[in-house]
């Protein structure tokens, strides 16, 4: 059932109108149509996706977004893919897997609300991964060498043309200017690459605990890292220098443990023991462990021995404490 107030075919047209004065000095003639001619017809085959769709309902703002993303990442990564050098022959299926990529993953953040921030850090992250992925297969294929993927990567016209469209805003607002009405600074992916890496400490621990964590994020936040780390192979799926930078990150976040004085814990053991019911510490600790039973019980007749460590001798006092508050 098509989407009312979007009309796929002019709004593909309209799209491919905008790539021709946008297009890089630097682009040749026959690239220039072949760009224009890719742009054109994936926004085409994502519109008429959309409006045949019957398990989603779209309006035509959100189809708009999910087609207009598709022709601007088709824009940017042909282009880098002709700078690169890349045989035209293996072009149509890098450029597909974006197209794909983008069509996906867009219409996921607008079933799930993102804000247009989120959506377009999110979107970009999993371009840039999309892209990498198929580089290196066709790598692995021999179709390309090791220099040509470094080559292919180094190129980003995205980033080129937000560097110049920041750069140009500050030289006008220099100059007196009030700031552009549509000017955006371009999306980062930082925070969508701390979000996967903490997937990954998320994905080993136990489920209770999996969820505490999640509670604290926002609801935005919180889904995607669910999505990330039920991802399989989520790890090997990231530039492991990335990781382990951002898990040294977030481990530079957490607060240090505090330690353990055993003669202060042992002495907190000892007030909880002598100013409580016998009785009832025998009945909470009836079920533990014998090395928990021999700690609380050596605490009047002490041998000496260190059979706990300070760090669980007090996890036993605030559960001993915790237990005779509810008695």
């Amino acid at each position: 059932m098509p989407i009312e107030g979007f009309d796929f075919k002019a709004f593909a047209r309209n799209i491919a109108e905008q790539v021709g004065p946008a297009m890089p000095l630097d682009i040749a003639e026959p690239d220039k149509n072949y760009i224009i001619n890719i742009v054109h017809n994936y926004c085409y085959m994502a519109g008429e996706a959309l409006s045949n769709d019957t398990t989603i309902n779209f309006n035509a703002e959100q189809a708009s977004i999910v087609t207009q993303f598709i022709g601007e990442w088709a824009f940017h990564k042909a282009i880098d893919t002709i700078r690169s050098n890349i045989d035209p022959q293996f072009r149509d299926g890098i450029l597909q897997k974006i197209a794909f990529t983008v069509f996906e993953i867009a219409k996921t953040a607008i079933i799930k609300n993102m804000s247009q921030g989120d959506m377009i850090a999110v979107v970009e992250f999993h371009v840039k991964k999309a892209y990498n992925e198929v580089l290196e297969e066709l790598k692995n294929k021999g179709a390309l060498t090791d220099e040509q993927v470094k080559e292919a990567q180094s190129h980003s016209n995205i980033d080129e043309m937000a560097q110049q469209a920041a750069q140009a805003e500050a030289e006008a607002q220099a100059n007196g200017a009030p700031p552009s009405e549509g000017y955006t600074t371009p999306a980062n992916d930082t925070k969508i690459l701390k979000l996967a890496t903490f997937a990954i400490v998320l994905k080993n621990l136990p489920p209770e605990k999996r969820q505490g964590l999640l509670d604290k994020f926002s609801p935005e936040d919180a889904s995607m890292l669910r999505d990330y780390s039920n991802m399989a192979d989520l790890e090997n799926k990231l530039d492991p220098n990335l990781v382990a930078r951002g898990l040294q990150e977030i481990k530079n976040t957490l607060p240090k443990p505090k330690k353990m004085n055993k003669n202060k814990v042992n002495q907190r053991l000892y007030n909880i023991v002598n100013n409580s019911n016998i009785s009832k510490i025998s009945n909470i600790i009836s079920k533990e462990r014998k090395a928990v039973k021999m700690f609380v019980s050596e605490v009047q007749q002490p041998t000496g021995e260190d059979n706990l460590t300070p760090r669980i001798a007090d996890i036993i006092c605030t559960h001993l404490e915790e237990k005779l508050t509810r008695k």
